[in-house]
């Protein structure tokens, strides 16, 4: 970012999934198609002015994107590093079927960064991977960007903008991001980097 620009980035979490309620982070679960359209429309109506649409490589963001890409007639970039937390051997499990794995689960929510997941990715790299997109994020073309992501990301993307400790098991059990909602985050070049949060988890529907 040169001097005297301001970015802002809009965090558009997906909406609400079909199936069974799960720990969905990996797998590539899909919201039907007449909630996708809901949702893009109403963000059409709030007439944001957006240079490009980045999206998550999984279903129920890059299929929102895809759409609100075409609508506005903007560039569409998928960011693989942007998509959601791979939770393991759980993730994309029915939670009527996690019976055996119900307490593991139970103390992984607890103290995220100290209790992995069997098989999952851990919650360092997690951190690691999302802040590093985000910073690579910050020095791409476009003053106005959409970003189509997950819970997860925008609680770590929040947590890095805020100097909020990613390790505090309260960023994931209380902040709440709605399905389909904006985060708004602004950012401000001068002598030194300046971040704004403008807002958090504003409903889009």
């Amino acid at each position: 970012m040169e001097n005297g620009t301001t970015k802002n980035i809009y965090l558009l979490r997906h909406g609400k999934v079909e199936g069974q309620p799960a720990l969905n982070g990996s797998s590539d679960v899909l919201v039907h198609p007449d909630m996708q359209q809901r949702i893009g429309e109403s963000l059409v109506e709030q007439n944001l002015s957006l240079n490009r649409v980045i999206t998550s490589p999984l279903r129920r963001c890059s299929d929102l994107a895809d759409l609100c890409a075409k609508r506005l007639s903007l560039p569409l970039w998928v960011e693989p590093e942007f998509q959601e937390m791979n939770f393991g051997d759980v993730d994309g499990v029915a939670f009527d079927e996690l019976k055996d794995n119900w307490s593991m689960l139970e103390t992984f929510w607890q103290d995220p960064a100290n209790h992995q997941l069997t098989g999952a990715e851990s919650l360092q790299s997690f951190h690691d991977r999302v802040t590093q997109a985000w910073s690579q994020l910050l020095t791409s073309e476009g003053d106005n960007l959409l970003l189509v992501t997950h819970g997860g990301v925008i609680r770590m993307i929040l947590a890095h903008c805020l100097d909020i400790e990613w390790k505090n098991p309260s960023l994931y059990s209380k902040l709440s991001i709605d399905n389909a909602s904006i985060t708004h985050i602004q950012i401000t070049q001068f002598a030194q980097r300046f971040v704004s949060v403008k807002a958090v988890g504003l409903p889009v529907l």
